[in-house]
């Protein structure tokens, strides 16, 4: 059975990996996590035998981890956020919307080829990962749930460039409205939580927390808590245990893994949106219909 490949996907491909800017870029990416886990290593022998080498022993792993998150929450934005507001530039975004392909797969193309792109950076650091798991003692899972994490943030960070994208005509501005939308998301779905707690209920918190399954900074924390400790963000004494005064709901999700998987869920349904919105923008077909409306 023959896979058809969207054709964006296979073009931005085919042009990256014909660029010798791939090749610099992956070692770039595979040095700075070889420089973190030597680095780790050197601290870790001058320490003495104690619990405390034990404890900076689990750190190499997570400190592998957070600069792979580190760098796709700076490399992400910035390369889908010049996707379609570089063709405006170019001005071949018009050629492009006379193709066979509709709107909603430029888009889809433009986000994913991006993201396979990176995703070829994370499987190629995947060997430090498990190298630093095999120091670290962590679980066996982690480097590949790792990967599965990145995949979600990473389709998160740029169904949101490519949204800015959409709206903006110059690269530079979509780059900085990409942050600062990932910005406003993240203190929005706060904002319900510290409005219940510190104003208005004390320290319940009712259904207030699951606003938060939209929030990819407790995403990200709820599975370094996870990977770990193996205790939940929610089980902690920030939070202390739920009863049915704080939200059904917030009793039944807040428990670790379910709460990790269905705040990806919930981001994955926002990228949906976000990817739907800036297809709408580039449509000539709705901005039409929408001219002769305001008429």
């Amino acid at each position: 059975m023959k896979i058809v490949l969207n054709p964006i996907i296979k073009k931005e491909l085919k042009i990256a990996f014909r660029s010798k800017k791939i090749l610099w870029g992956l070692i770039a990416y595979e040095a700075i996590l070889i420089y973190i886990f030597h680095r780790a290593l050197l601290i870790l022998r001058v320490i003495p035998v104690s619990g405390y080498q034990n404890f900076f022993s689990r750190m190499i792993v997570p400190l592998i981890m957070i600069a792979q998150i580190g760098m796709t929450a700076l490399a992400i934005p910035v390369m889908t956020a010049s996707s379609i507001s570089g063709e405006r530039e170019r001005q071949t975004l018009d050629i492009l919307l006379t193709t066979c392909l509709s709107p909603m797969e430029i888009v889809f193309g433009k986000v994913f080829s991006v993201i396979v792109e990176f995703m070829l950076y994370v499987a190629v650091g995947l060997p430090i990962t498990v190298l630093a798991y095999v120091r670290g003692g962590l679980s066996l899972w982690t480097p590949l749930l790792l990967f599965v994490v990145i995949f979600v943030f990473a389709t998160f960070l740029g169904s949101i460039g490519v949204f800015c994208s959409s709206v903006s005509s110059k690269s530079v501005t979509s780059i900085l409205r990409a942050f600062g939308l990932h910005f406003v998301i993240c203190f929005l779905t706060c904002m319900p939580e510290v409005m219940v707690t510190g104003v208005i209920r004390g320290n319940k918190h009712y259904d207030s927390l699951l606003f938060l399954l939209l929030n990819p900074l407790v995403f990200l924390e709820e599975f370094f808590m996870l990977s770990l400790s193996g205790y939940s963000l929610f089980s902690g004494d920030q939070f202390g245990s739920f009863d049915s005064s704080d939200g059904f709901f917030t009793k039944l999700l807040a428990h670790g893994p379910l709460w990790c998987i269905l705040s990806g869920v919930c981001m994955l349904g926002l990228s949906r949106l976000f990817m739907y919105l800036a297809a709408r923008n580039i449509d000539p077909l709705k901005k039409k219909d929408n001219k002769i409306q305001n008429e």
